[in-house]
């Protein structure tokens, strides 16, 4: 679905032969930084619901176990609403790395027709272009170097994220720390949703290539 929406915010619902020639690198990047904003409320957001949770938590130290099954229904449901962003901010992540990949693509537009290889990148339905190019990671910025990624449009696919919590788990960190085993600072990166993010590193390759 990622890519057919991204597809269709570039280029509408109407699908051209010729439309990788007729988008311009000014119109991708524009499009990228629309994603990028995106992706960093998505992170405040995230960021402010980790935050509910350690309080949560930390409200829980001490209290009843009648309270601590609240607290800990609480901080499940914080847990969903999260793993919902995350989805999204995946679906946005997967969009950035086409957009940046189709971007190289575009840059090199002149050498990859000299090499022949520019109609057969046209040829491939968009669609399913912009899905290769979520799964492909150009290692070098060099062009030299990424002919045979070019050609076989095939790479690493996207890490997916994935957390899961229960209520008991909840209920055993609780103990160790009012236990003294952890302290509540110890516990909170276990409370943490973990997001793989390559972005900074996407943004020192996209310099290298500018």
């Amino acid at each position: 679905m990622g890519e057919k929406l991204l597809f269709r915010s570039l280029f509408g619902r109407k699908k051209s032969k010729d439309w990788i020639e007729k988008v311009k690198v000014e119109e991708l990047e524009k499009e990228r930084l629309r994603i990028d904003n995106q992706i960093q409320l998505l992170s405040r957001e995230i960021q402010k619901l980790e935050k509910q949770k350690k309080e949560l938590f930390r409200q829980g130290i001490g209290k009843s176990e009648v309270e601590k099954m609240l607290l800990a229904e609480k901080i499940k449901d914080l847990d969903a609403e999260i793993k919902m962003k995350i989805k999204e901010y995946n679906t946005l992540m997967k969009q950035r790395r086409a957009l940046s990949n189709l971007i190289r693509l575009k840059k090199w537009e002149g050498r990859l027709k000299e090499k022949g290889i520019w109609e057969k990148i046209k040829s491939i339905e968009p669609e399913r272009l912009i899905k290769m190019l979520t799964e492909v990671e150009f290692q070098e910025e060099v062009f030299e170097k990424n002919i045979d990624k070019i050609n076989e449009i095939l790479g690493a696919q996207y890490a997916q994220v994935e957390m899961d919590e229960t209520t008991r788990e909840i209920m055993e960190m609780w103990e160790k720390v009012e236990k003294a085993e952890l302290s509540p600072e110890a516990i909170e990166e276990k409370l943490e949703v973990k997001i793989a993010e390559k972005k900074e590193e996407e943004e020192e390759e996209e310099k290298e290539l500018a």
